[in-house]
């Protein structure tokens, strides 16, 4: 069974990517003994990447994608790009990026526009697991044209994330 992590990058409660993210979660624990932890960036205290960092909590969620399997990385789509918590999350890795190795990535975008609007965010996420060790991008989830809470109910993706889920053994 594997252990994973769901990291939702969005400030929104009830929000189309921290639906996403709830869905996914329920997904993966339909396989007895997947253990899942979530992490809502919003409810957590860091700073930016800085040459003398002290210690935060990004640097335990550091550690928890160490021993992680699996890494759900699930932000809302800014202006052609992840949200500026996820993007710090991501810059403060740095010291830990070579320990974070053979892992399977999915990641859950949503946005007001359409899907080839938001593809420019999936490629640079995927900057940042291109430079970890044996990173393994299995799918790109994308709750496109959505822009009120709930819009992701009534679209195809809120079923595929917890189908893709349900599969991880």
């Amino acid at each position: 069974m594997k252990k994973i992590v769901i990291i939702n990058s969005s400030p929104r409660i009830n929000g189309n990517c921290d639906i996403l993210c709830s869905e996914f979660g329920r997904g993966a624990v339909m396989n007895e003994g997947n253990e899942v932890s979530r992490i809502d960036l919003k409810d957590i205290e860091y700073d930016f990447y800085r040459e003398e960092q002290k210690l935060d909590e990004l640097d335990n969620i550091a550690h928890q994608l160490i021993d992680a399997d699996v890494i759900v990385l699930g932000t809302p789509v800014y202006f052609y790009n992840m949200s500026g918590m996820m993007k710090t999350l991501i810059d403060r890795m740095m010291p830990y990026f070579t320990q974070i190795a053979d892992k399977d990535f999915y990641f859950i975008l949503t946005a007001a526009v359409n899907k080839k609007e938001m593809e420019a965010t999936a490629e640079s996420l995927q900057g940042f697991t291109d430079s970890l060790p044996n990173a393994n991008l299995v799918r790109v989830f994308y709750g496109n044209n959505v822009s009120q809470k709930g819009d992701v109910l009534n679209r195809s993706v809120y079923k595929e994330v917890f189908e893709a889920a349900s599969k991880i053994l």
